[in-house]
């Protein structure tokens, strides 16, 4: 055998393996961090534990994995933390559509467009609730109280610009009344329970204890609930226009590569397909969904266009 020949081979098998390692799949090295955007009894942070507990229960991650909750600057801080200052693929963030939204409202450089996504896996309903003990019956006795009495019917809520909030004011907005907004730390849960405001537009999590318990009603829903069939759809109760999907899932630095983010889609397919996920999905009334990488990058785009049209409707911010 000639020397370029033995040369030949040698740079064959060299870039052979180079290949090999080039595709090999990632995996972490370190402990994970999942990080929450919102308050430790929000549907975000309980989306972030039923992960984590499958992940611990299944022991899917051989070096682990822990939650970190940053508030402030509606998400501002938290995306910073995962998008800007940790560009690494062992730190990831739930996904919620207010972390779309409120880059729009607030003009914040950090969002969508720093981001690569992972999967989103459930829908949470929306429902229009009230105190047991309020006069109300229905979404169309909400409007009449608010046709008569313009701007002293309240929805409480969280920051102004959640989907909540949104969904409020379109319905409000079609059927022209003019409701209050107010914002609250713990979304207006505690003030519809000591019946300071008219109602909330929240989800499962927040609500379903209450109305078991017998001090909240729930008069609407986004969508059929299994658990409680007798509870009109917003449609069926009168209001016709779009409802906002609050999806949850996951995403990180779109510094970092393809592989590693498949990694975690995998990993989120195979967590969504447990028994201790689907309870958790049971009993929180959530639809499951299952979008997954350059699906849920697409669909983001389409969700931020979307905000950013709604918002310039509303005139929430300057066109």
């Amino acid at each position: 055998m000639t020397n370029i020949k033995k040369i030949l081979i040698t740079i064959s098998i060299f870039l052979l393996g180079f290949g090999q390692v080039a595709n090999a799949a990632w995996e972490p090295t370190k402990e994970v961090e999942i990080v929450a955007h919102a308050k430790e009894t929000s549907s975000t942070v309980a989306f972030a534990r039923a992960v984590i507990k499958v992940i611990e229960e299944e022991k899917l991650l051989p070096n682990g994995v822990k939650l970190t909750i940053i508030r402030g600057a509606r998400g501002g801080k938290a995306r910073n933390y995962v998008l800007n200052k940790n560009k690494d693929p062992h730190v990831m963030q739930v996904l919620t559509p207010s972390q779309i939204n409120n880059v729009i409202l607030t003009g914040q450089e950090v969002g969508y467009q720093n981001a690569k996504g992972i999967s989103a896996l459930v829908v949470s309903p929306l429902l229009l609730t009230v105190n047991a003990d309020s006069e109300y019956k229905s979404l169309n006795d909400i409007i009449k109280k608010a046709k008569a009495n313009p701007g002293k019917v309240v929805q409480g809520g969280g920051d102004f610009g959640q989907v909540a909030s949104l969904v409020g004011k379109m319905m409000a907005d079609e059927k022209g009344v003019d409701i209050t907004y107010t914002p609250f730390d713990d979304e207006g849960v505690l003030q519809l329970l000591g019946g300071h405001i008219d109602f909330i537009l929240e989800n499962p999590g927040q609500v379903f204890k209450f109305v078991k318990a017998g001090k909240m009603r729930i008069l609407a829903s986004s969508v059929k609930l299994p658990s409680m069939p007798e509870v009109p759809t917003f449609k069926k109760a009168g209001y016709k226009g779009t409802i906002l999907a609050q999806y949850r899932g996951l995403w990180f630095s779109n510094e970092n590569s393809n592989a590693q983010a498949n990694f975690y889609s995998k990993l989120m397919k195979k967590i969504a397909k447990t028994q201790s996920f689907q309870d958790y999905v049971a009993k929180n009334n959530l639809a499951p969904i299952s979008i997954h990488q350059s699906k849920l990058d697409k669909m983001l785009a389409e969700e931020h266009a979307a905000y950013f049209k709604l918002s310039t409707e509303l005139n929430l911010i300057k066109k």
